[in-house]
C-alpha cells in the first residue's frame, strides 16, 4: 500500500468521522421533536421524491430553476468524476468503469464549466445585486468558494494528467485537453507537470473532506435534510393541512408550542432543510408590506435555537430516561421545561400575529417546508394556555361563542334575509338538491348579502331546488381555528356538524372560500363527511349543462363588453387549485378579461386571511391597499372576485383610494347574475 494511500485512508477515516459526529447530533436535537407518522402511501411518496429531488420540479416555479438543475446534475456527474480522481491518486493508472469513457469526461468538463458560471452568477447576485431575499453573509461565501476551487481543482488536475498522458478516456474533454495545450505550450516540464497533478489532488481531496465535515455544521445540512423533508412530505390536500388538537386527551400537559421541543421531529427537520433562498419571503404579503414577519427568518431563527439549546436539552432527555428506568414503569419522570423564551424572544407576537395563512410561503418553497402550522401552533399556546391575544380576537371570540357568528349580530336575524328572498330552510325543503351556505358574511354583511341574493337569483333561474339552515347554520368557526382558538373552532364545527347529519345532509354549496374549505378539508377531521362545492363551481356547471342560460346585454347598439379584472382568492386558488371555473363565468358573462400581473397560484393576499379579517394592521403598509394598486393598474372597468373577504377588502381599498367613480368591485355571481337579467354593466350602477 502506498504512503498516498495510507495518508488518504487516514484523512479520510478522521473526517468521515467528525461528519458523522456532528451529523448524529443535528439528528438527535431533531429527534427532541414530537413523532409524527409520515409513512403512509410510500409508492406516492417515493414517486415525488424522485420528481422532486431528481427532477427538481418545484424549482422550476421561477425561471432561474433550470440553473439550479444544471448545478445539482452538474455535482452529481462531477462526484463521480471526484471518485476517478481519487482511484488515480490512490492506485496510480486506476481507471474506474466510467473514468475511461470519453463521453463521460466530456459531459462532465461541459457541466463543471456550467457548475463554474453557475456560481459565479449566484456570488454576483448574492453579493453585487443583493436581493432582499438573500443574505450576504460570510458563510455563503465560504460554501460558494470552497464548490468552486473543488471544482477547478479537478479540472486543472484532469489536465495535467492528460498533458502526463494523452489517454483516450479524455480526449473529447474540452477543458482537460485544452489546460493540457496551455500547459505544454508554457513549457512546463514532466516533473512540473507531475508535483503539479500531486498537490492538485491533494488540494482537491482537502477541500473535498473539509466540505464534508462543514455540512453539518452549516447552513447547507439541508443537503441532506431536504431529500428527506421532500419524502415526509404533507401528501394531505393544502386546505386540510392544519394539525387537529385533541382537546380531550387529559395526558396533554399544553396546548400549541412554547418550546421548541414542542413542535414535530417533521417541523425540526424543516429547520435543517431550509435552503434560506427567500422564496418564501419574498411572496410572503406581511413582509413585502412591512410587517416583521419573515418566513425565512421563521425558519433560520428557530434553527440557531435548536442549536442554541440542542445539547441542554438532549441532555436533560437522557438524564430524565436514566431516572425514569430507575424508577420503573409507574415512573412519569419527564425532562424540565426549557426555552421558555421561545415566543417574545426567538418569535416575537408581532410576527406570529402578522400572518394571512395565505399559504405563498408553502407554494414557493422548493423543499416542502410547512410555515403555517408553526405559526398557528403558535397562537394555539398564546391563546389557549396563556389567553394573550390582540384585543380585537377577543371579541370576535366572544362574538362567535354568543352569537354563532364574528360580526356580534343576533343568533336569530341570521335567516331574515334568506326568509325574504323566498328560500326554503332544510326542514321545509328536505328533498332538496343542494343545501346552500351563504356564510356568515353572506348572511349578515350587507355588502356581500347583494351577492347572495344574485346567487339566489341565478339558482331560481336555472330551477335549482336549495335550501339553507336559516337561523341554525352558525360560523363555520375558520377564523377561530387560525386565530389559535382550536376549542372555539371545535365547539363550533361540533354544532354544524351535529345540524348537518341531522338533516341527513349530502352536498353543500358555500359562497365563501374560507367556509368552503373549511367544510370540505377541515370538517372530515372531526368525523364529517360532506361534498362540498364552491359556488363558482356550481354556477359553472350550470352553465356548461345548459341548465343557466344567459342572454345578451340589453343595448340599442352593439353589446359593449365590459373589460373586468380577477383577483383569486388565496383559500380558493392556492388551497384548493380552483382558478378556470370563476374565469369561465366571467367569460360566459360577455366581459374580456385582464389578467392581473400576480394571478393563480402567485396571487397577492388581500390581508383578510389568517384572522387578519378581524384585526387592526398597525404596522407597515395595508395589505389591501398594496393588492388595490396593483388591481387599479390593470385599467378594468370592474375589479371581480369569489370570496367575501376578498370583496371586502378591495371595496375598503377602492373606496380608500377614491377610485370608486372609474372601477367597481363586485362577485362573479353578481356579473353573471347582470348578463342573466339583460342589463348594461355601468361603473357605479347597483345591481
Amino acid at each position: 500500500m502506498s504512503t498516498t494511500a495510507i495518508a488518504f485512508t487516514v484523512v479520510v477515516v478522521l473526517a468521515v468521522t467528525a461528519f458523522g459526529y456532528f451529523l448524529m447530533r443535528r439528528v438527535q436535537y431533531l429527534l427532541l421533536g414530537v413523532p409524527e407518522r409520515r409513512f403512509d402511501r410510500p409508492l406516492v411518496r417515493t414517486a415525488g421524491f424522485i420528481s422532486l429531488v431528481f427532477g427538481q420540479r418545484r424549482l422550476f416555479k421561477k425561471p432561474v430553476g433550470i440553473i439550479h438543475f444544471f448545478i445539482f446534475w452538474g455535482f452529481i456527474v462531477i462526484a463521480f468524476g471526484t471518485l476517478q480522481l481519487i482511484a488515480e491518486g490512490v492506485s496510480a493508472g486506476a481507471v474506474l468503469p466510467w473514468g475511461g469513457n470519453s463521453v463521460f469526461n466530456l459531459v462532465k468538463d461541459i457541466l463543471s464549466v456550467v457548475v463554474l458560471i453557475g456560481l459565479i452568477a449566484a456570488a454576483y447576485v448574492r453579493y453585487v445585486i443583493r436581493p432582499k431575499r438573500l443574505d450576504p453573509t460570510a458563510e455563503a461565501g465560504v460554501i460558494l468558494g470552497l464548490i468552486f476551487f473543488l471544482i477547478l481543482s479537478e479540472l486543472i488536475y484532469s489536465g495535467l494528467q492528460y498533458a502526463l498522458e494523452p489517454t483516450h478516456g479524455r480526449s473529447l474533454a474540452l477543458m482537460a485537453v485544452a489546460i493540457a495545450h496551455m500547459v505544454k505550450a508554457s513549457g512546463w516540464s514532466t516533473h512540473a507537470m507531475d508535483l503539479g497533478s500531486h498537490i492538485l489532488w491533494w488540494v482537491h481531496v482537502a477541500l473535498l473532506l473539509t466540505f464534508l465535515v462543514y455540512i453539518p455544521m452549516s447552513k447547507h445540512l439541508h443537503l441532506i435534510a431536504c431529500p428527506v423533508n421532500e419524502f415526509f412530505r404533507n401528501l394531505k390536500a393544502h386546505g386540510a393541512q392544519i394539525y387537529p388538537v385533541d382537546l380531550e386527551n387529559e395526558e396533554v400537559e399544553e396546548f400549541g408550542v412554547s418550546r421548541i421541543e414542542g413542535f414535530t421531529r417533521k417541523q425540526l427537520l424543516d429547520l435543517y432543510a431550509c435552503a434560506e433562498c427567500g422564496r418564501c419571503q419574498e411572496s410572503c404579503p406581511a413582509n413585502i408590506s412591512g410587517k416583521k414577519l419573515s418566513p425565512k427568518l421563521l425558519h433560520t431563527n428557530l434553527k440557531h435555537h435548536l442549536l442554541e439549546r440542542g445539547e441542554e436539552l438532549r441532555r436533560a432527555k437522557a438524564e430524565s430516561g436514566k431516572e425514569a428506568a430507575a424508577a420503573g414503569p409507574a415512573s412519569t419522570a419527564a425532562p424540565e421545561a426549557s426555552s421558555v423564551d421561545l415566543i417574545g424572544g426567538v418569535v416575537t407576537e408581532q410576527e406570529i400575529w402578522a400572518c394571512t395563512t395565505c399559504y405563498a410561503c408553502q407554494e414557493q418553497c422548493p423543499v416542502q417546508n410547512e410555515h403555517i402550522n408553526k405559526i398557528i401552533d403558535l397562537r394555539r399556546n398564546l391563546v389557549l394556555m396563556e389567553s394573550r391575544f390582540p384585543k380585537q380576537a377577543g371579541v370576535v371570540f366572544k362574538n362567535m361563542e354568543v352569537n354563532g357568528n364574528p360580526f356580534g349580530e343576533s343568533a336569530l336575524v341570521r335567516g331574515d334575509l334568506l326568509r325574504k328572498l323566498g328560500v326554503p330552510t332544510i326542514g321545509q325543503n328536505p328533498e332538496a338538491e343542494i343545501l346552500y351556505w351563504p356564510g356568515c358574511a353572506g348572511s349578515l354583511d350587507a355588502r356581500n348579502q347583494k351577492v347572495t341574493t344574485a346567487f339566489v337569483n341565478l339558482m331560481n333561474a336555472a330551477g335549482v331546488s336549495f335550501a339553507v339552515l336559516g337561523n341554525e347554520e352558525k360560523c363555520c368557526g375558520e377564523a377561530a381555528r387560525r386565530l389559535g382558538n382550536e376549542y372555539l373552532y371545535q365547539s363550533l364545527a361540533a354544532g354544524n356538524i351535529g345540524t348537518l347529519a341531522g338533516y341527513e345532509v349530502k352536498k353543500i354549496v358555500t359562497q365563501c372560500p374560507h367556509c368552503f374549505n373549511t367544510l370540505k378539508h377541515e370538517y372530515p377531521q372531526l368525523g364529517a363527511e360532506f361534498e362540498v362545492v364552491h359556488h363558482t363551481q356550481f354556477l359553472s356547471e350550470l352553465v356548461d349543462s345548459g341548465r343557466l342560460k344567459l342572454g345578451q346585454p340589453a343595448n340599442d347598439g352593439p353589446a359593449e363588453r365590459k373589460r373586468v379584472t380577477y383577483h383569486d382568492s388565496c383559500y380558493l386558488g392556492r388551497y384548493n387549485g380552483i382558478y378556470d371555473a370563476p374565469r369561465r363565468l366571467l367569460t360566459a358573462s360577455g366581459c374580456d378579461l385582464v389578467e392581473l400581473p400576480r394571478n393563480r397560484a402567485k396571487t397577492f393576499c388581500c390581508g383578510a386571511g389568517g384572522g387578519r379579517m378581524w384585526l387592526e394592521e398597525d404596522e407597515g403598509e395595508r395589505i389591501n391597499l398594496l393588492r388595490t394598486d396593483e388591481v387599479l393598474s390593470a385599467g378594468a372597468d370592474i375589479a371581480t372576485v369569489a370570496c367575501p373577504y376578498c370583496l371586502t377588502m378591495l371595496k375598503d381599498g377602492v373606496d380608500h383610494r377614491e377610485a370608486a367613480g372609474r372601477m367597481r368591485v363586485m362577485d362573479v355571481a353578481e356579473v353573471l347574475q347582470s348578463a342573466l337579467v339583460g342589463k348594461v354593466l355601468e361603473v357605479g350602477q347597483a345591481v
